[in-house]
């Protein structure tokens, strides 16, 4: 554990000198997505630009190992695992990274262009915008990531699937609580406005129904059918009880209808 701790530390620390070394393109690289007219970055504190290069270069230092991170957590996790569940977790760390890499490619070359013009270009008719590199550069290293870690989703459903922690039969029964945890997800994943979080939420929640139809590839088909017949019997069962629940009731309706009604008059006479 130690060792594996160590070597992970080292590729980040490595990774951090070589992107503290080639900032000056990794900064122009991260400017890129910017409206032409807004490309002119300031600051407004005296040691913003230090800070905001270090966060940068970490940043990118965590991202560019992140490859070697999942190797490395999947090494600790193998030995515990049986040779079927060991070439699945395998599989899941290669297409882990892949996906990682495609969630950043897909936030960098299509969402952050469309989203830094409609905010940047949305104010600008009635007020001027003076854009500093600590806002932007934060805004866009944690979009990308967000998009990274999102794209994990379909691939930890089918190992979740494939473990039989999941199913995929209750999976498209709680669609609409994927659809409201995707936008949970995307508000507290991304910056504070409603065009960053939708633009985060919406591939999410298209992530999470390729999650379910890649998970059915690798679900077995007897425990899905077993599912079925559980949530069928579970609605039988709720059926039943709702309906000997109206049936009391509506009998305990009939005997408080057919009960003698007492007279005021007599009532009164007896008393006197």
């Amino acid at each position: 554990m130690r060792d594996r701790f160590v070597i992970v530390s080292g590729t980040i620390g490595f990774f951090f000198a070589l992107c503290w070394y080639f900032i000056d393109f990794l900064l122009l690289w991260l400017e890129d997505p910017l409206p032409e007219r807004f490309k002119h970055l300031t600051f407004i504190s005296p040691a913003e630009p230090f800070f905001t290069t270090m966060h940068v270069a970490l940043m990118g230092s965590l991202f560019i190992s992140m490859p070697v991170i999942l190797y490395h957590a999947w090494e600790f996790i193998a030995p515990g695992l049986k040779v079927k569940e060991k070439k699945i977790t395998l599989l899941f760390v290669l297409f882990g990274t892949a996906f990682f890499l495609i969630g950043g490619a897909f936030c960098y070359f299509l969402i952050l262009p469309l989203g830094l013009n409609f905010l940047l270009l949305f104010g600008t008719n009635y007020w001027k915008m003076e854009v500093t590199i600590g806002l932007y550069l934060d805004f866009v290293v944690k979009l990308i990531l967000a998009f990274a870690f999102a794209f994990q989703t379909p691939l930890i459903m089918v190992l979740l699937t494939k473990f039989g922690v999941i199913n995929t039969v209750k999976m498209r029964l709680y669609r609409k609580w994927a659809f409201l945890g995707a936008f949970i997800v995307a508000a507290v994943l991304t910056p504070p406005d409603v065009v960053t979080q939708t633009s985060l939420a919406l591939p999410l929640y298209g992530l999470y129904e390729f999650g379910v139809v890649a998970s059915m590839l690798v679900e077995d088909p007897k425990r899905r059918a077993e599912v079925i017949q559980e949530i069928m019997a579970e609605r039988e069962a709720r059926k039943a009880k709702k309906a000997a629940a109206d049936a009391a009731a509506e009998a305990a309706a009939k005997k408080f209808k057919q009960a003698p009604k007492k007279d005021p008059g007599k009532e009164t006479k007896k008393s006197a």
